[in-house]
């Protein structure tokens, strides 16, 4: 495993719907995962047992360097004035439970769900109390190219910049692909002068700007992304983090094989 560009496995890639978000499979089957740690996906019935799940987590040994906060905190600061207030009290939870799992990045979807980013102004009009609360946490806040209703994730982002000069992304290529930005990101300059501070990996399945085309996420070279191209193009530039996102979910276990394949194609690239 190497250190210079570290690689991440999300706990989402494991744990999801199929196994009713089983938090326990991440002890169980952490160690049989080849990664260099983890980015632990925050869902929503979490909430309720999140002490719990920490102190599981905890007694693994396992690290956790990123959280991936809730999805849906996007949506509600999107929203009125109360939507805002509860989306802020949501986003200071999943920034405590970063600090609990000892994280160092937090990725954030600024704008989601059926509002997508047609209420940016309303996003933005919190944003820096969002730093503002990471930064209590010790977390460096970390905002994500999402796919966009309205615009497109980069117009977007630097919208974010143009707020926050030192604002730092995560790029996602699955949602690069989707608003066929790969090529964008990779000529931007911003994989390398650091604004990319952590990668998301996982294939697209297309076409371009089909929000039903999504899901389901494919392995590794399954899609349309091309990443055996992609991926030397971003390594000449990039030096930071990544996380592989494509999922193999089962009910009540985890099979290590497809996903440490996964790893090890990422791996290829980032010596």
């Amino acid at each position: 495993m190497t250190m210079n560009n570290p690689i991440y496995c999300s706990t989402g890639a494991f744990v999801g719907r199929a196994s009713t978000w089983d938090h326990t499979l991440i002890p169980r089957f952490g160690k049989e995962i080849e990664s260099d740690g983890f980015e632990f996906m925050m869902e929503k019935v979490y909430y309720d047992k999140r002490l719990q799940v920490v102190g599981d987590l905890e007694k693994s040994a396992l690290s956790f360097p990123v959280i991936h906060l809730d999805k849906e905190i996007g949506f509600f600061l999107g929203g009125d004035a109360e939507e805002r207030e509860q989306g802020l009290q949501l986003f200071s939870l999943n920034c405590q439970m970063g600090w609990y799992l000892g994280c160092d990045k937090a990725v954030l979807h600024l704008w989601s769900g059926t509002r997508s980013d047609g209420a940016l102004d309303r996003n933005l009009s919190v944003l820096e109390e969002l730093y503002k609360i990471a930064e209590g946490y010790r977390l460096r806040l970390l905002i994500e190219n999402v796919p966009c209703a309205f615009h497109d994730p980069m117009t977007d982002l630097d919208r974010v910049s143009a707020l926050k000069p030192d604002a730092k992304f995560v790029y996602d290529v699955r949602f690069g692909a989707f608003h066929e930005q790969n090529d964008a990101i990779v000529t931007s300059g911003a994989l390398a002068d650091g604004r990319i501070d952590h990668i998301h990996i996982s294939d697209y399945v297309g076409p371009p700007h089909d929000f039903k085309s999504l899901r389901p996420i494919p392995h590794l070279g399954k899609g349309i992304i091309g990443l055996e191209t992609l991926l030397p193009r971003i390594a000449e530039q990039y030096h930071g983090s990544l996380t592989l996102e494509s999922p193999e979910i089962l009910p009540d276990r985890v099979d290590p094989e497809p996903i440490n394949r996964d790893l090890a194609f990422i791996r290829r690239y980032f010596l």
